[in-house]
């Protein structure tokens, strides 16, 4: 598979794209690798932009304090940074004053008291409720042979021939696995309540024998669980991207005319050739042509996708799906992912106001 990139970056109605073309050799049709930008899950969240961290509580509360910080401070859209994280000894300074107890969670109008105090929107904390890791034995079979064929050719030079008996063993394995959860919360300042909280979990397995490369170990394993239990937490919070493919359709049927065929094909060619731009052209000068072409109309509907233009994108995936006649899976994707992008465009927008 010969994978060529084409890279282009858009802003439509606060819509961020990145568009990559893949050509698939092997028969199949060319695809756009579309990465989209999603609203966050909770818009609650995603809209309290000034946060400070306070101390989670439980075994492993001072390290995922510092990683929740970490992750706030790492959100960057279109370039700029999506929160503003209140200093850790601007947090600290004013705590030792409080008197409070920096290794362990507060309680909601304590956090509204010292959000105030150091001039954040909302304060995260929470516990961890799970950190540890569990390990198993157990065995697994193996084979070899225990007895070979001694052969030897016409000069008499012997040699190891095929196998004539076969011997079965099991070898010692061990089966780790570490686990994570924590409960984070978002207080409000302002008013003092909870507006975000959410169990979240992640976990990892790695396994091994004897006989071959020995499984991760307990901390490694808690450590790729915290990295996963963090993803949650960044999806949860602030607006993030999702991987989308859309394949282009080459199709002829219902075009008459031999220079829109051309013209159709051409796109494609250009498409695959790290030309998008071209191909959306080519198109646009085909359906002059053969306005009822499905292809053609199906293919425009990705140029405007792909620009984040997804309310121009509708309608013509809905005059596609009107000229194929029948349940297209392509179209049916097309219709949903756009449909869905239009709503989300009011979230987003509000989302990424004063990033």
């Amino acid at each position: 598979m010969e994978r060529i990139r084409l890279r282009h970056s858009c802003i439509f109605g606060k819509v961020i794209f990145i568009i990559c073309v893949v050509l698939l050799t092997n028969g199949c049709a060319t695809k756009i690798v579309l990465n989209m930008l999603q609203p966050a899950e909770y818009h609650q969240a995603s809209l309290t932009k000034t946060v400070a961290v306070l101390p989670f509580s439980g075994q492993g509360g001072q390290q995922i304090t510092s990683e929740i910080e970490g992750v706030l401070g790492s959100i960057s859209i279109d370039g700029k940074n999506y929160f503003t994280v209140v200093d850790r000894n601007a947090i600290d300074k004013i705590l030792g004053e409080m008197k409070l107890n920096q290794s362990g969670m507060v309680d909601q109008s304590t956090a509204a008291e010292v959000g105030k105090l150091i001039g954040a929107q909302g304060i995260y904390t929470g516990a961890v409720t799970q950190y540890n890791s569990t390990e198993g034995q157990y065995t697994e079979e193996r084979s070899e042979c225990s007895q070979y064929a001694q052969k030897c050719d016409a000069k008499g030079n012997c040699y190891q021939g095929n196998c004539l008996q076969w011997r079965k063993y099991n070898v010692s394995c061990t089966k780790r696995s570490g686990y994570f959860a924590f409960a984070p919360k978002l207080i409000e300042v302002q008013t003092g309540k909870i507006i975000y909280t959410r169990d979240i979990n992640g976990s990892a397995t790695s396994s091994g024998c004897t006989d071959g490369t020995p499984p991760k170990g307990g901390s490694e394993l808690i450590g790729q669980s915290i990295e996963m239990a963090k993803a949650g937490f960044r999806k949860d919070i602030a607006p993030y991207y999702v991987v989308r493919q859309i394949k282009l359709m080459d199709s002829t049927n219902g075009i008459d005319s031999s220079q829109a065929k051309d013209k159709l094909k051409q796109g494609v060619d250009y498409a695959g050739k790290n030309r998008l731009d071209a191909a959306c052209e080519l198109w646009g000068e085909a359906d002059t042509i053969a306005s009822n072409s499905a292809s053609i109309t199906y293919n425009l509907g990705v140029c405007a996708e792909s620009r984040g233009d997804v309310v121009a994108a509708l309608p013509l995936y809905k005059k596609a799906d009107r000229l194929i006649g029948k349940p297209d899976d392509d179209i049916t994707l097309a219709l949903t992912r756009v449909t869905q992008a239009i709503k989300n465009q009011e979230k987003l927008k509000a989302q990424l106001q004063n990033k």
